[in-house]
């Protein structure tokens, strides 16, 4: 039985891409329940939207799935409505955080007829069997669907607690090669792709939708690296990573897989994703030893006040401590920021404008986003301030635009206010060692952009220069 697997684009031009390892466990579950599996991947191989239907069609499927998260949703309301009539007997489907949160709405605008609900491989993979066999795939446990115009949800499907037992990513059915030679995270070019090593977080920020849930499963070390191995062999990749939720979250689960990364891969780097607060010297040290160069933290705001809004469960002296210890480790500390979450005013917006100082940090900051499944959506919605969850779908595509506003400012003036903010955080990083970081930061934005991409930093540094704030309080 043929199954095709979408993989849609995200944005335009030069910009990092990352791999769809998520998908692409998918397709190896597939595989093994006997599918014989084609992937078009959109954002790998820069395809348009006509490209990718050709594909499809060509493929000849009995089963259409499409991934990505709710960024991605236009698209794939596109793509299945035009598949829908070039191919009206396929069972098309679809999975990831977009579909898993609002199943209702892309199961009717998206013309699927099923929604593969959280962790997909288990369900996808049952599902392949139960249509070969030509039984009732309704039954599978873990989907929802329409029936007689009605949501219909299956048995709820457990998560799986061995995630050893996972096949590898079905990295050969994709364009491996373009991910591995995009630019990374840290906008270079170096061989490169990305590890999952653990699902789920415990922890309830506000603005955050966990599709994996809130237990952390963990890969053992060994898989881990053993997979690390696998792709230096393969692809010869020199740098990797950890995009998890929070790799972080167990102590003596970092430390083993160091040493293991120490003993088998002396030379390669890496990066993750980590709390301020699940940090110390010594881990950090072992981390660095073993080639972690860079930890991403969600800092997201320097006010107290807004940090308790978004139940962060940390302080802003947190967050300054946690990236204090990890530059004192050698290890590149990078964080990011949001503006305009419930109850941010100017004031906080200046506390993290301070924060930003004191840390000699900077990033760009985004504005809130309330995406589904998340408790701000909610809040948005009950509130009246998501009046079309379809439009506002169609909207979402980098948070660097507004797409609601959950503050009591003005639209105008929130957004005055984080150009000034970026500027004022900008100013202060580079002014520190302008010698260095001024040229570094135009070449990031002209490798990025060409020479429209230093074009947003300069309007927002030239605002922190001269247009005045409250001048009494500057």
């Amino acid at each position: 039985m043929n199954v095709t697997l979408v993989y849609p684009n995200y944005g335009e031009g030069k910009r990092s891409k990352y791999f769809p390892f998520g998908l692409a466990y998918v397709a190896a579950a597939m595989e093994q329940a006997g599918a014989k599996v084609t992937v078009v991947d959109m954002e790998g191989d820069d395809l348009s939207l006509n490209r990718a239907v050709e594909l499809v069609v060509e493929s000849d499927p009995a089963i259409v799935g499409f991934g990505g998260m709710v960024t991605r949703f236009r698209i794939v309301r596109e793509l299945g409505t035009r598949l829908r009539e070039l191919l009206p007997d396929v069972i098309m489907m679809a999975g990831n955080s977009g579909a898993s949160t609002l199943p209702g709405l892309y199961l009717l605008r998206c013309m699927l007829d099923a929604v593969v609900l959280g962790e997909g491989e288990a369900t996808s993979a049952e599902l392949v069997r139960t249509v070969n066999e030509g039984t009732d795939w309704r039954k599978v446990p873990g989907l929802a669907f329409l029936s007689g115009g009605e949501l219909v949800y299956s048995e709820t499907r457990k998560m799986r607690s061995d995630l050893d037992s996972l096949p590898h990513p079905a990295w050969g059915l994709f364009p491996v090669e373009n991910y591995v030679t995009s630019m990374d995270h840290r906008q270079k070019t170096q061989p490169h792709l990305e590890v999952g090593a653990s699902r789920g977080c415990p922890y309830s920020c506000v603005y955050c939708y966990h599709i994996y849930g809130r237990k952390v499963r963990r890969r053992s070390p060994a898989s881990i690296v053993n997979e690390i191995v696998e792709l230096v062999d393969r692809f010869g990749i020199e740098y990797t990573g950890f995009p998890d939720d929070l790799f972080t979250s167990d102590r003596e689960f970092v430390l083993e897989t160091c040493r293991l990364l120490r003993g088998r891969l002396p030379n390669i780097g890496w990066s993750c994703i980590g709390r301020v607060n699940l940090v110390d010297p010594e881990m950090l040290k072992e981390m660095r030893r073993s080639g972690c160069d860079w930890i991403s933290f969600g800092i997201e705001s320097g006010s107290d006040r807004m940090l308790e809004r978004m139940k962060r469960n940390v302080s802003a002296e947190d967050c300054l401590r946690g990236i204090r210890m990890t530059r004192e480790a050698g290890i590149h500390a990078e964080g990011s920021f949001i503006i305009g979450m419930f109850g941010e005013t100017e004031e906080t917006v200046r506390e993290t404008v301070e924060f930003c100082r004191q840390a000699d940090i900077t990033a760009p900051m985004l504005y809130v986003t309330p995406y589904p499944g998340t408790e701000i959506f909610r809040q948005a919605v009950d509130a009246g301030l998501i009046p079309d969850v379809e439009s506002f779908l169609e909207k979402m595509n980098a948070a660097d635009q507004l797409l609601v506003n959950l503050t009591e400012m003005p639209d105008h003036e929130l957004q005055r206010l984080k150009e000034w903010a970026q500027g004022q955080i900008g100013r202060s990083y580079l002014m520190r060692k302008p010698l260095t970081r001024i040229p570094g930061l135009l070449w990031k934005h002209i490798r990025l952009k060409g020479l429209k991409g230093i074009t947003g930093d300069a309007r927002e540094l030239t605002s922190s220069f001269f247009r005045k704030r409250d001048s009494s309080r500057e």
